[in-house]
């Protein structure tokens, strides 16, 4: 288990303790119960877990969406680079 310090003005502070206490909690198991709460999980990548799962469910979403040749049909073509 890791240690963490953190800083906060004394109305925060106060206002933690007061619900951690409300919460029957230290206030180290209270803050850490309200970042696990406050934060989705994140696996090896650095994705939320579930999130590909979750866009694969929403794909139908987006089928009306514009392919990319589609988009760029109207678009003149770039200029020729220089020659160094």
């Amino acid at each position: 288990m890791s240690q963490v310090t953190i800083y906060m003005d004394d109305d925060a502070i106060k206002r933690a303790k007061a619900s951690a206490a409300a919460a029957h909690l230290s206030l180290s198991a209270w803050v850490s119960k309200l970042v696990k709460e406050q934060t989705p999980a994140i696996d090896a990548n650095g994705y939320p877990v579930g999130f590909f799962e979750e866009m694969a469910a929403n794909a139908h979403l987006w089928n009306d969406f514009p392919l990319a040749e589609v988009l760029r049909s109207d678009q003149v073509a770039d200029l020729p680079r220089e020659a160094w």
